[in-house]
């Protein structure tokens, strides 16, 4: 059966490090998952080992999350996944969708986003990679640009692994009303998620 939660997530990141082929995701929102049903605050972004990471927010349909990984078990690039689930939308409904992916294509990798021109505002996304650090950073029902922004830079800012620059970026959001919904609370957000995975090394 098809989940539509509008807005799912706020602010999320998906990153990886060419260096250490990890790949991680993280994200924060003023949605009360609990009253939705869900008890997995992670659900919306899913880790590939040594493959890439997918974050499926706004209007959030779970075949479509499921096409994403898919097309990543395929081998796609995170910018032919996005392509694929716009022209192949469960619900025919792409301009209310969200994503942001990063992936590794041998050696190489890539990282892209997507916004759709209805999901609310304030939206955006941003990708980037510095020093072996591919990133996409998207977010809905913002207080604006600057909040986005402020991820971006406390990721590029911090030093040490990707799990560090991943909570950099969600403490870049953690502002008052940096999720609209949630200033009359007094907080950035209700709940938030983190998590990264390594490749196994052969033995």
């Amino acid at each position: 059966s098809a989940i539509h939660l509008p807005a799912q997530d706020t602010f999320s990141i998906v990153a990886l490090d060419t260096a250490t082929r990890q790949v991680g995701s993280a994200g924060a929102s003023c949605v009360d998952l609990f009253a939705a049903g869900y008890t997995d605050m992670g659900f919306l972004g899913e880790l590939f080992p040594d493959s890439g990471a997918i974050n499926t927010q706004a209007a959030y349909h779970p075949n479509n999350q499921r096409t994403a990984r898919n097309r990543m078990r395929l081998g796609e690039t995170p910018a032919q996944i996005i392509q694929w689930l716009n022209t192949h939308d469960f619900g025919s409904d792409p301009t209310s969708r969200q994503y942001g992916i990063v992936g590794f294509k041998g050696l190489s990798a890539s990282a892209a986003g997507f916004t759709g021109v209805d999901c609310e505002d304030y939206k955006n996304h941003i990708t980037g990679n510095v020093d072996g650090f591919y990133y996409s950073i998207q977010g809905n029902i913002l207080q604006g640009q600057h909040i986005l922004d402020s991820m971006e830079a406390q990721f590029i800012r911090t030093p040490g692994d990707l799990a560090c620059k991943l909570m950099a970026a969600l403490e870049g959001a953690k502002v008052v009303g940096a999720d609209t919904r949630c200033a009359s609370n007094g907080t950035s957000t209700l709940f938030a998620f983190l998590k990264v995975i390594t490749p196994v090394k052969d033995r």
